[in-house]
């Protein structure tokens, strides 16, 4: 069962930092893990796919960063976190559901981010779905980085799989997998 947008709504509207990603030092680290396995090239336009409240998209490389969640006050959350960062004029934020990005998004991506959003509480059975806007969204030979806790994920994508690698957090395990399309 999808979990309603509501809850996500005042989940956020409760807290600022909901998840408490800004305070652990796992999440610390799964951003450091993340970002560091990024291949090293220049990245034009960047999209985080289920940002939350932007922990990761803050230090995504990149030109034109656009961070995008289902839920318009991680959204809101995301814009006031970013305004004093360094990156504040290339990232940009955008309330959006994953299932309507190849609708709302005109543009095509060389870095393509996902990270805790391909579980069945958000997209239920639509794996096949996701993989066809994920594809029309990257670039040919752009990189898709996706970052799971393990026990909850099970989708693969049809590119090349440079690196899948697996690193403890919290007290689950983590999967970073980085394709190239």
């Amino acid at each position: 069962m999808l979990q309603p947008l509501e809850e996500l709504e005042n989940f956020y509207q409760q807290e600022e930092d909901p998840w408490s990603y800004e305070t652990t030092p796992d999440d610390a680290k799964r951003r450091s893990i993340i970002v560091s396995e990024i291949p090293e090239r220049s990245y034009g336009k960047v999209l985080d796919i289920g940002c939350g409240h932007g922990f990761v998209t803050r230090e995504l490389p990149g030109e034109d960063i656009l961070g995008v969640d289902i839920s318009n006050n991680a959204i809101q959350q995301a814009m006031k976190l970013s305004v004093h960062q360094s990156k504040a004029k290339r990232l940009r934020f955008l309330n959006a559901s994953i299932f309507e990005l190849d609708a709302v998004l005109s543009e095509t991506y060389d870095l393509v981010v996902i990270t805790g959003v391909l579980y069945s509480q958000y997209i239920g059975e639509s794996k096949t779905l996701v993989r066809q806007i994920v594809d029309k969204l990257l670039n040919s030979n752009g990189v898709l980085v996706c970052s799971h806790i393990n026990d909850w994920y099970s989708m693969r994508f049809p590119y090349l799989l440079l690196e899948s690698y697996f690193f403890e957090y919290r007290e689950y395990t983590q999967r970073l997998e980085v394709y190239v399309k």
